[in-house]
Formats: structure tokens, C-alpha cells, sequence
């Protein structure tokens, strides 16, 4: 079923909760330092709905009725030391799309809207971040044309 793709409203409030738990819970299971309880999720949407202020969009896939997935989009120009042409980019702050509908096209759909968006904008470079290890998202991204870019690296002390 193909989702319909429409702004976040205040009363998806409790939709995007779960979805952030949902994330939170995935990535610890990779990184082992997302926090996985509710507070963690509140957060989450707290700073996404303080980023929509700040000029980010966030839109929500929806199925019959129920929010199914989220996206954060933002215009970024932070990137002093990139080249003109690109400097001003598109960024996926946040995707992420229920357990129970992983693997639907739904993040894939929420992907498009993204470019659109970057495309509507005039820019030619859309970005995300993804973690080392989340082999789902990585291939689910590259089949929508994304590919290697950068690599973060972190160091943790004790």
C-alpha cells in the first residue's frame, strides 16, 4: 500500500514517540549508547520539533490512518569549505519507519520527498548520516542512490 506523505502535526506527537523509541532501540542493539527508554524518544521529538522551528521540515508517512514513518528534512550551508555548488545541500535529519513496516518502500517514499524538496530548493546534494553496521539502511539508501562519502570515526574513553 503507498503511503500518503503529509506535514507532522502536533496530534502525530505520540506516533513519532514510538517511532523514536522504535529507532533508539534499533541503533543501541548496534552502537550500544542510544537511550531506549520513553524519556529518550520525548527527547527526540522535543529536538525535531525545535529544529521545524528553526526552518526544518518534518513529514510523516501515514497508512490507513496511521503514522508509519517520519522524516526530518533541513536546508544546510554550514559547509564553509565545500564549493560553491554544493555547499548548499538537503540533510535527512531523521528517518525512520515502524518495525512493522519495514521494507514496504515507505522510507524509499519519505526519500523522494526528500529530494524534492532539496530539488525544489535548488540544490543538487542531498545527504544523511547512517550508522556503521545498519546494513538495512545502508543497502535500503543505495538502492535509492545514495553512496559513501565520509566515514566518522569516534574514539571512547573510560
Amino acid at each position: 500500500m503507498t503511503p500518503t506523505i503529509r506535514p507532522f502535526e502536533a496530534t502525530d506527537r505520540e506516533a513519532a514517540v514510538e517511532l523514536f523509541l522504535q529507532l533508539n532501540r534499533h541503533e543501541f542493539a548496534i552502537t550500544g549508547d542510544r537511550r531506549t527508554d520513553r524519556g529518550g524518544a520525548e527527547f527526540c521529538v522535543e529536538d525535531m520539533i525545535q529544529a521545524v522551528g528553526q526552518g526544518a521540515v518534518a513529514l510523516v508517512a501515514e497508512i490507513a490512518g496511521s503514522v508509519v514513518g517520519l522524516l526530518v528534512w533541513a536546508a544546510c550551508d554550514e559547509e564553509a569549505y565545500m564549493a560553491e555548488a554544493v555547499r548548499r545541500h538537503g540533510s535527512v535529519q531523521d528517518i525512520v519507519i515502524s518495525e512493522a513496516h519495514r521494507g514496504q518502500g515507505i522510507g524509499q517514499a519519505l526519500l523522494a520527498e526528500a529530494e524534492r524538496l532539496t530539488r525544489e530548493a535548488g540544490m543538487r546534494r542531498l545527504k544523511l548520516t547512517v550508522l556503521s553496521g545498519n546494513d538495512v539502511a545502508v543497502d535500503a539508501y543505495g538502492r535509492f542512490g545514495f553512496r559513501d562519502y565520509a566515514r566518522v570515526m569516534i574514539k571512547d574513553f573510560d
